[in-house]
């Protein structure tokens, strides 16, 4: 077997979007294979873009996992008056708790779509067990999304409002 010695490879620790959302990473990666990883942001959009902008033209990005999306914080109760005080409610919490947005698949999708994917495949429910032990009678069963989508070729121009928060890739 020929074994292409090429090839890079990259795992580092810190945050994601620290790590990679820096102009040498850019238009630099074939592909991104995500599992069990999109939803650990804070902002899935943000990493979403950090992937985005890593991708070369026609790069594809991989992903496989859940949407339990780990830095949502407690439900707003009714006795939180307002925002406020839920936030002094919960302030013992990490702020990215307090921050973090949810976001179904389809919007996820409308967003990708507007970043510059193109869907190649995509299946929803996928069933996939996670730290399971068949002698136990516990197991963590997820309905996961699978999907491939492609960087386009050819970027198109998107002009962006001035008052938008997220900076669509460039």
């Amino acid at each position: 077997m020929e074994v292409n010695t090429s090839c890079d490879f990259s795992m580092a620790a810190g945050a994601f979007c620290s790590v990679y959302n820096i102009p040498d990473e850019h238009n630099r990666w074939d592909a991104v294979v995500a599992c069990f990883f999109l939803d650990t942001s804070p902002c899935i959009v943000e990493y979403l873009i950090t992937i985005y902008r890593m991708l070369k033209p026609g790069g594809i990005l991989i992903n496989f996992g859940p949407l339990t999306y780990h830095w949502s914080g407690p439900v707003m109760r009714p006795d939180d008056q307002d925002v406020d005080s839920y936030h002094a409610r919960c302030s013992y919490l990490d702020k990215k708790f307090l921050t973090s947005i949810d976001v179904c698949w389809e919007d996820i999708r409308d967003i990708m779509v507007n970043i510059g994917y193109e869907f190649i495949e995509e299946e929803s429910g996928k069933r996939s067990l996670y730290t399971a032990d068949r002698r136990s009678m516990m197991n963590m069963d997820y309905r996961c999304l699978n999907f491939v989508a492609r960087k386009a070729l050819q970027l198109a121009n998107v002009k962006q409002p001035a008052s938008s928060a997220i900076l669509i890739p460039e």
